[in-house]
């Protein structure tokens, strides 16, 4: 296997990690983007967003079919992304406890 062929490998990975990621921004109930009332918000429109995460789902099977050939480049699609999405919703958990233990300290800090 050359060079070129574990770049693009590389980059199929990164391009269904990518599209996972819009597809978890795009569900309503996210919590990796928040509003200020608490709830979760994409920054862009969720319509945007699934789009996108289709675009780069299908750009990660093509980009693996080019070394592996279609059944393979899907194969890897369908898992990376199998994998991504489930990896974003605990990205968000551990970004919004984050959060909430920064807001607690903030706020015992400023008692007296």
């Amino acid at each position: 296997m050359t060079n070129g062929y574990r770049r693009m490998q590389a980059l199929a990975i990164l391009l269904a990690l990518a599209g996972a990621a819009c597809l978890y921004l795009a569900a309503p109930n996210q919590v990796l983007c928040i509003a200020a009332d608490g709830t979760g918000r994409a920054p862009v429109p969720r319509h945007v967003l699934g789009w996108l995460g289709l675009a780069l789902t299908v750009g990660s099977a093509w980009t693996m079919s080019v070394p592996e050939g279609w059944p393979v480049g899907i194969a890897a699609a369908l898992v990376a992304m199998t994998c991504s999405l489930s990896a974003w919703p605990f990205i968000g958990v551990w970004m919004q406890q984050r959060r909430t233990a920064a807001r607690h300290t903030v706020t015992e800090g400023s008692l007296p």
